[in-house]
């Protein structure tokens, strides 16, 4: 908030720069004004959702967390409630699997599951979760009680909405809850997708693009709700708060991606993974990325601010600055400082002898001068480049341990989860087996190992829909050589927390996503390998490779399977956000395909 200037004069200044963004104020008089801090609400001129035909939306709010909140639950309160409602209520049936869709006695066990989690797991978080951020959230719901006393946004629903998918797939990852219920992990599935990059320096220019597509549920809500927020925080707030602008919607106090005034610019990645706390899932994803982007000064501060928060959940950080600076955090859940690292824990007893041990990381560690794992994740920067080893000495031997009989993995993986995690199919096992064999033999199609499959424009998989992956059970490629790029679907290249990905419940929960969360690194990597050899990239080019999953691009079918759908009426999963850090410029596309893209200028808000 612009301190010494008047509410006047602040309104005047930010609907100066929302018209140079392409937005008109909506409302009389335009604004409103809680304890001196001004909410304002926007309508972009062009830009509309192909299936409402409503304007994109952006809203401008200051002050504390409470403020803010309260200022967005009075400008938004239809959106906040059907994000609080609606979207929570149908986001989860995202979470099942086949399976457990056409058993409806497995369905209503999943549910009771699920609502379970979500609403005891919620609670417990509240302790690890910044009181701004549980203020704003307060404040929304009194926002949306003074603009409709009749709303039905409640504190719960919106600490369902805000925290239950971090607490949802602390329980989903590790599968204790649900294998107590006697329910196999094929009958879940992990909504998994995610891409970003980094492109700095001689690769861009001299600018710094960070590329950002957040693919996750929509629930049939969030296409119509999303929107961008931009934020000015009350500066006598704790730690400096900086501005920023963010993509998500009414409701959400995380967002998806987000930048700052200070450049720094940072998202999440799904990372399916054992090294998560059930009991204490903690500050993660969009919270902890609101948390890095307002109160971080660089990327470097917002890694050591992700591996402070008292996380409890497997995801990846992509973070980058305007100083050129960008790393990938591979986060499982915080280890104590004296906890040693799980390399093998998770991992079936099949797998344990075909795999180096802690010694052996250590040493190629200590020779290739590589960053360690600390309190449960491990950081990778720029230049990072994965020991050969891997790759040459230790992968042929996994993909041939993969490509046995399927019914001999069976036996032994079930071996495995059976002496792990107790109670595991006590209760279905008769009725599960059949399902549980087929699944074995999906994922153990024959996978076929070739050294060229791990050259800098190689893939493991050619196409999304190919199977080439052993599962989890394997070393990945980085591929990039070139020191101003670094890319990250969904999967660890740190060979560290790769291992804790190495385990029977995550391959089945993610099953075939294995090969398409490789094969979309795989083509990002191609994306930008091939944008390079014609010069150096600018926004357009920067864009066409975030944006490269788009149905009326290369990969009509990826979202759009047999081209059902007018390729403009495809609803995009999230959003699909383009950030030039140095610049402070947002663009960002939600909603449909055929909508127009959006673009904030953070300069000039604040």
């Amino acid at each position: 908030m612009s301190t010494g200037a008047s509410i006047e004069e602040r309104f005047t200044r930010v609907e100066r720069a929302l018209r140079q963004d392409g937005f008109d104020v909506t409302g009389s008089p335009g604004f409103l004004v809680r304890d001196g801090a001004l909410g304002i609400a926007a309508a972009h001129r062009s830009a509309r959702n192909s299936a409402t035909g409503q304007p994109k939306r952006a809203y401008y709010v200051e002050g504390t967390g409470r403020c803010a909140g309260w200022l967005i639950g009075a400008m938004a309160e239809p959106e906040v409630a059907r994000m609080s409602g609606e979207f929570v209520e149908n986001v989860v049936f995202a979470f099942f699997g086949s399976g457990a869709a056409s058993d409806t006695g497995v369905l209503a066990v999943l549910k009771d599951a699920i609502v379970e989690i979500v609403a005891g797991a919620s609670a417990r978080m509240i302790a690890d979760i910044p009181a701004e951020l549980l203020a704003e959230i307060d404040g929304l719901e009194e926002g949306c009680r003074a603009a409709n006393p009749r709303s039905t946004v409640r504190r719960e629903r919106l600490l369902a909405l805000n925290l239950g998918i971090d607490s949802l797939l602390a329980h989903i990852y590790t599968g204790t809850i649900f294998a107590e219920r006697g329910l196999h992990p094929g009958l879940l599935r992990t909504p998994v997708g995610c891409n970003a990059f980094s492109i700095s320096g001689d690769a861009a220019m001299g600018r710094h693009f960070f590329g950002r597509d957040f693919m996750f549920p929509t629930a049939d809500v969030f296409q119509d709700t999303a929107c961008l927020l931009i934020r000015v925080p009350d500066p006598a707030g704790a730690g400096t708060p900086r501005a920023f602008v963010g993509q998500g919607a009414p409701g959400m106090v995380g967002v998806m991606v987000g930048m700052s005034s200070s450049g720094v610019a940072i998202g999440v990645d799904m990372l399916p993974s054992r090294l998560c706390s059930p009991a204490r899932p903690g500050l993660n994803s969009l919270l902890l990325i609101r948390e890095c982007v307002q109160r971080c000064v660089s990327a470097r501060e917002a890694v050591q601010r992700i591996r402070e928060a008292p996380r409890g959940v497997s995801w990846l950080y992509p973070v980058a600055d305007a100083g050129g600076d960008a790393f990938v955090v591979e986060a499982g859940s915080r280890l104590a400082g004296d906890q040693p690292f799980p390399y093998l824990e998770h991992v079936p007893g099949y797998y344990r002898g075909r795999l180096p041990d802690a010694a052996y990381i250590e040493r190629l560690r200590e020779r290739y001068g590589l960053p360690g794992p600390q309190d449960g994740m491990v950081v990778r920067g720029l230049g990072y480049r994965l020991p050969p080893e891997y790759l040459q000495d230790w992968n042929p031997g996994l993909w041939r341990a993969f490509d046995r009989n399927w019914l001999e993995i069976a036996k032994g993986l079930l071996s495995d989860i059976l002496g792990e995690v107790k109670g595991l199919f006590t209760q279905r096992l008769g009725a599960l087996w059949r399902q549980w064999v087929e699944e074995i033999a999906r994922l153990g199609a024959r996978a076929t190992f070739d050294d060229s499959m791990f050259g800098e424009r190689g893939f493991i998989d050619h196409t999304w829909t190919d199977r080439n992956c052993p599962g989890p059970f394997y070393f990945a490629p980085v591929r990039q050589r070139r020191a101003d790029v670094l890319i990250a679907t969904n999967h660890a290249i740190s060979p560290e927390m790769r291992l804790t990905s190495m385990n029977e419940w995550v391959a089945f929960l993610s099953g075939g996503e294995q090969d398409e969360m490789q094969w979309r690194y795989d083509e990002m990597n191609h994306e930008i390998v091939d944008a390079l050899s014609r010069g150096a990239v600018d926004e357009q080019a920067a864009w066409d490779v975030i944006n490269f999953l788009r149905p009326n691009g290369r990969f009509p079918d990826y979202y759009n399977k047999g081209g059902e759908k007018d390729w403009r009426m495809v609803q995009v999963h999230g959003s699909v956000t383009l950030c030039e850090l140095k610049g402070r410029a947002f663009k960002s596309l939600f909603g449909y395909y055929g909508d127009q893209p959006v673009t904030v200028h953070l300069d000039r808000y604040v």
